[in-house]
């Protein structure tokens, strides 16, 4: 067989260069997350109606960083209180305090309490009625880093340790304060949850009790679109212990108005004379996710992304893009891709459309998505029947509550609710039914205590083409309510007159 020499050269080239593609796209778009472990264990404890309890709750693998419990189904009556204490690595006792309101700031959760172990002790004034303590699961963690996706760009690590309060470390990523209350991270840095916890802190530890923000799960949008469409933003609620926006808190530490967030600034039209500094909390070899940061040159400014050569590694992801020669952020990080050889980091630019119009909502005071319902004018319109609107504000164990409406001429369910999954929160049904009949609404309650007002203030309201026909909130299992009437049958015999007397 004669071997054709120029076919099998051209074949070899050809896959040196495919190879050679793949190892550069490799490294140029690496999403820089570390990998944080975090393992959730169910516990169901409900210490029934108490005016005390303690309960004590142990991590079965040794040298937990953290425990963070989810207390979102317990009940504090007035001056009822949940004390939680672990002990950190230096032996001082770490202690949270959460009263009703406390606890509904903190959508729920305990803050990530350092320890292997944490006390929970519901205590009550003398005046205080009873309360419910109940811990549906708790999380635990660990501090194993994944030193992956590393964009060293040339062959030292040139990050060195910083103290920018604007910055906090969120999951295995980096998030930052524009505002008072609104932070950034990066879209692929996944959806924040209600247990989620943003640490302002600078070293290795997690943050104290005082530092740690819970976020406004109902205003946060992200978009894990790849490289210039990578991002998301939305609020930090008040602080349980301290009561402060984190903005705020933080503009304490560097002593003046303004300076506990970054301001947004205008990407520059050229490369030249322009560099980028990258502050977060990657990982490293020493002190791996404490707050580091480094400066390097601007490569790139494309019309969605940004390519720049400060060092990053993972845990990167949602670090500011901080323009050096003004100080203002004009993007967020996303993504690595330099080498000792080569190549550049990346981030999505702040002013891309969707991402500049939900930041622009956002600091204008706006949240979209709310958990409550906006009320609705009027019933819809219903052309062949009749509109039936049932609104439910819910106590705080919405998910004891539910509805349903038979149709008491054909006894036929015409219509139902229920169970609801978020507390003290508004759920509006509009359904259209049948014109001239009688109707039976009846409201539900699993625990036996209605919707008002031992644990929380519900209530329900029933609209029959616009006029209230049911309402109410205190009642035991169930309360019902009938409206309308049947119609009367044409064909039946008309009732004779009553003859004069």
């Amino acid at each position: 067989m004669i071997s054709d020499h120029k076919t099998n050269s051209v074949k070899m080239s050809t896959i040196l260069s495919t190879l050679v593609k793949l190892a550069l796209l490799s490294s140029c778009c690496l999403a820089q997350v570390a990998r944080v472990c975090e393992t959730n264990h169910s516990h169901n404890y409900d210490s029934g109606i108490v005016t005390a309890d303690v309960h004590e709750i142990s991590s079965r693998v040794k040298d937990t960083p953290w425990i963070q419990l989810n207390l979102s189904n317990s009940n504090l009556a007035p001056g009822a209180k949940i004390v939680l204490t672990g002990e950190a690595l230096n032996g001082e006792a770490i202690i949270q305090v959460l009263d009703s309101d406390a606890l509904l700031a903190s959508n729920g959760y305990s803050a990530e309490i350092e320890g292997n172990s944490v006390s929970v002790e519901l205590v009550s004034d003398a005046k205080s009625t009873e309360s419910r303590l109940v811990i549906s699961d708790y999380t635990t963690g660990t501090c194993d880093d994944d030193v992956t996706a590393d964009s060293i760009c040339g062959d030292v690590d040139d990050r060195t340790a910083s103290t920018d309060v604007r910055n906090g470390r969120i999951g295995g990523c980096t998030g930052w304060l524009i505002s008072e209350d609104v932070f950034i991270q990066a879209g692929h840095c996944g959806t924040p949850s209600s247990s989620t916890r943003i640490h302002f802190t600078y070293g290795v530890s997690g943050a104290p009790l005082e530092d740690q923000y819970a976020v406004d799960v109902a205003s946060y949008v992200g978009v894990n679109g790849g490289v210039g469409n990578d991002w998301g933003a939305g609020r930090l609620l008040p602080n349980s212990v301290t009561g402060k926006k984190p903005g705020v808190a933080q503009g304490e530490k560097c002593g003046s108005p303004g300076c506990g967030w970054y301001t947004l600034g205008t990407v520059p039209s050229a490369i030249t004379g322009n560099n980028i500094r990258i502050t977060g909390y990657g990982t490293a070899a020493v002190d791996s996710r404490s707050q580091k940061t480094h400066v390097g040159p601007l490569s790139t400014i494309a019309s969605t992304y940004l390519r720049y050569r400060p060092d990053t590694t993972g845990g990167n992801s949602g670090s500011p893009v901080i323009h050096e020669e003004t100080g203002d952020a004009i993007g967020v990080h996303t993504h690595g891709g330099c080498s000792a050889t080569g190549g550049s980091n990346q981030g999505t630019r702040i002013d891309i459309p969707a991402f500049s119009s939900h930041v622009s909502m956002l600091l204008g005071g706006t949240t979209p998505a709310p958990t409550t319902a906006a009320p609705t004018a009027a019933p819809t319109p219903c052309p062949s029947g009749s509109a039936l609107k049932v609104t439910v504000n819910t106590d705080n164990y919405p998910g004891e509550t539910t509805w349903n409406l038979v149709n008491g001429c054909t006894s036929q369910e015409q219509a139902q609710g229920g169970p609801y999954t978020n507390a003290n929160s508004q759920y509006v049904t509009d359904v259209c039914i049948p014109s001239g009949a009688e109707y039976v609404f009846t409201i539900n309650d699993a625990y036996g205590d209605g919707v008002c007002c031992g644990y929380g203030t519900g209530d329900y309201t029933v609209e029959y083409d616009g006029s209230v026909v049911a309402s109410g909130g205190q009642f035991a299992s169930s309360e019902s309510t009938k409206f309308g009437s049947c119609p009367v049958d044409p064909t039946a015999a008309p009732v004779p007159p009553t003859p004069a007397p």
